[in-house]
């Protein structure tokens, strides 16, 4: 067994908060342009249909035409097509990659409000180099619907207030490849023995794959996290987020303290690593000494 070298994070939070865990390299990333509807309660809700562009063709230009009809109904053509004959709003956009690092994308943007609904005499618009994160999404343009009498795509009633488009960096949603992780919870006893529970996942890469052990009763310690996984030459690199959470089991508030320990592992075939989790917060851990011991490989 080696011990994982790895950078380990920890922060003692109170109240639960959310932490962004990094995603790993991929051969490409997707450019996702898609609109979204916001209704007249404020609810937004995605639109079904969109436009990308990938990685894999770095340097080369998608351009898109976006028409909106009705009731923020979103249609979508591929360049030099024509806006939709029943659009009130329209727009052209531009997007080409032009270089990856590790789960970043930049790209260039270049969009207009070609078809606007106001007649604005100046359109918007936006020419600029970006940088996204797998994950990570940015806004672009929003219109508002000026035909509240207009009938929705199901025949309803008209309940849009605006639509809007979006630019997301994802990773391909269709993936085949599987990434097996075997990760035990250690902990060893002042005696020198040690006890142990074992979780076997399964995922895609770049996706998180969750992971719960059973609460350590005489301690009041749940320990849970996620492992998000990729294949890379020699092995598998795995990005490690594990919580070891105390419960306060006089209060219905849930938990009273947290420590998040986070690594980056790269393990060779058949390769078994040990994090050791902080010692240095009692309230979360007590005096235990206790371990995440990792093992992963790739399925298919």
């Amino acid at each position: 067994m080696t011990l994982a070298r790895a950078l380990l994070l920890g922060t003692l939070l109170f109240p639960l908060s959310v932490v962004t865990v990094k995603a790993q390299d991929a051969d490409y990333l997707y450019l996702h342009v898609s609109g979204h509807s916001v209704a007249t309660n404020g609810a937004e809700t995605p639109v079904s249909t969109g436009a990308f562009a990938s990685t894999r063709e770095m340097g080369k230009p998608m351009t898109t035409v976006f028409s909106m009809v009705g009731c923020g109904v979103l249609s979508v053509r591929r360049a030099p097509a024509s806006f939709d004959d029943a659009a009130v709003a329209g727009w052209r956009v531009e997007l080409t990659p032009l270089r990856k690092v590790g789960d970043a994308v930049t790209f260039r943007l270049r969009w207009t409000r070609a078809l606007d609904p106001g007649g604005a005499p100046s359109p918007p618009s936006e020419d600029s180099e970006i940088t996204l994160r797998a994950g990570e999404s940015r806004p672009l343009d929003s219109v508002p619907v000026a035909t509240p009498t207009a009938l929705s795509a199901d025949r309803r009633t008209c309940s849009t207030k605006s639509l809007s488009l979006r630019v997301t960096a994802q990773y391909p949603e269709s993936d085949r490849r599987l990434v097996g992780v075997d990760v035990w919870l250690v902990e060893r006893l002042a005696n020198g023995a040690e006890r142990s529970q074992l979780q076997s996942i399964r995922g895609t890469p770049h996706q998180p794959i969750l992971f719960f052990f059973d609460r350590i009763a005489d301690r009041n310690l749940d320990v849970f996290g996620n492992i998000r996984g990729e294949s890379v030459q020699g092995g598998v690199e795995l990005a490690l987020e594990a919580m070891g959470a105390h419960f306060d089991t006089g209060q219905e508030t849930g938990y009273q303290a947290i420590r998040w320990t986070r690594a980056t592992l790269r393990l060779k075939p058949d390769e078994t690593v040990e994090v050791p989790l902080p010692r240095d917060v009692p309230s979360v851990y007590g005096n235990g000494n206790f371990a995440l011991r990792i093992r992963a490989r790739q399925l298919r």
